[in-house]
């Protein structure tokens, strides 16, 4: 009937802490009946642990393949059977490096189900020569196919296009947080904070080699900056080792959340994020949503969309402790700078909660599944 609710099947690796809100406002949808699947509770040895309880999670051994691959490589053949049972009419599936994605994708071939690929890659993400050949020889065989595809921002819509995605079928669908939300919260907390004090520096991520929190720590000594590291990893010690070489006020408070994380930001007068390599950065609209400038370098996705160099922040080299020392520097010195910067940050992620691209995803599926 024209009026019964598309069957859509969403197939990725893990739950994030970012993602499932929106995938719940999805499910919210009388028009679609969406089903969750998950390669794994969790495929890149995230500290974190996270229940979508609406979710199906598929079983199977992972191969320890992290170092090259940056996760755990989920065997999970039982997908096929959870797409046959389901009878979905639309599949989505998340990226096409794991044994889920793969064989949703080639059964939705099989089936000839539209399936619509969603990826967060950029350009201007370093990869080794391998990785590279791998891409050009494999995506453009496999994006084309697709039916559409979904992206997070501007620099990944011009990645898959890259790789022969049709422009006009290429939706953003953010990794992003409840804005408004988020950012009232920081305000009510912001509102009891003393003025004047130090000028502090946030950086909210995992404590993993990629983040570069290492440029950052010494790029906060060179500038004179206290530092607060809101996160935990495997790196934790020995950043701890060279702040205290160093001399410099650091503070690592571990994983936060709820309110403390919000405190955080609300504590803070600049944030950064000096990443090698990230795809998208979900904490940058956290930190934009908190009315904050932002230093971050240019191998970070969200800086396509959420920073404007000179407008609401600072873009910078990854691994340039001088220009990111410079940034902080500069920042650190002009409060009404900070402020100015901080109000277009906000002005710059007010557009990125959750409803927009959650009516244009409803809309794509009822035309897919029409056509």
């Amino acid at each position: 009937m024209a009026d019964s609710p598309v069957r859509v099947a969403f197939v990725t690796g893990e739950p994030t802490p970012y993602r499932i809100p929106h995938l719940r406002a999805l499910a919210a949808r009388p028009e679609l009946e969406l089903t969750v699947l998950y390669a794994a509770a969790t495929v890149q040895r995230r500290t974190w642990r996270l229940e979508h309880d609406e979710a199906v999670y598929l079983d199977g051994p992972k191969l320890p393949l992290s170092r090259i691959l940056h996760h755990d490589y989920a065997l999970t053949p039982g997908i096929w059977g959870e797409l046959e049972r389901g009878r979905f009419q639309l599949v989505v599936v998340g990226g096409w490096s794991l044994m889920a994605t793969q064989l949703a994708i080639a059964w939705s071939r099989r089936r000839r189900v539209p399936y619509v690929l969603m990826s967060d890659n950029h350009l201007l993400e370093p990869r080794p020569g391998w990785v590279r050949a791998v891409k050009r020889a494999v995506l453009p065989r496999l994006v084309p196919q697709a039916a559409a595809w979904l992206v997070p921002g501007s620099l990944a819509r011009d990645h898959i296009v890259a790789y022969g995605a049709r422009p006009e079928r290429t939706l953003v669908f953010p990794l992003t947080i409840d804005v408004a939300g988020f950012g009232a919260r920081v305000d009510a907390l912001r509102a009891a904070r003393t003025a004047g004090g130090e000028v502090v520096v946030l950086h909210v991520g995992r404590l993993i080699a990629h983040k570069a929190v290492e440029v950052l720590v010494r790029a906060a000594a060179a500038a004179g900056v206290r530092l607060h590291v809101v996160g935990d990893g495997p790196e934790r010690q020995a950043l701890e080792a060279l702040a205290s070489s160093l001399s410099t006020d650091v503070t690592f408070s571990g994983e936060l959340a709820g309110d403390e994380l919000a405190a955080a930001y609300a504590a803070a007068d600049v944030f950064a994020l000096a990443s090698r390599r990230e795809t998208w950065g979900v904490v940058v609209n956290e930190a934009a949503a908190a009315g904050l400038p932002l230093v971050l370098s240019d191998a970070v996705g969200a800086a396509g969309d959420l920073l404007r160099d000179g407008e609401n922040g600072v873009l910078v080299p990854p691994g340039d402790m001088a220009q990111l020392a410079a940034a902080l520097r500069r920042l650190a010195a002009d409060p009404e700078l900070r402020r100015r910067m901080g109000s277009r940050s906000r002005e710059l992620v007010a557009g990125w909660g959750y409803e927009s691209s959650v009516d244009a995803f409803v809309r794509l599926a009822q035309e897919l599944v029409r056509c």
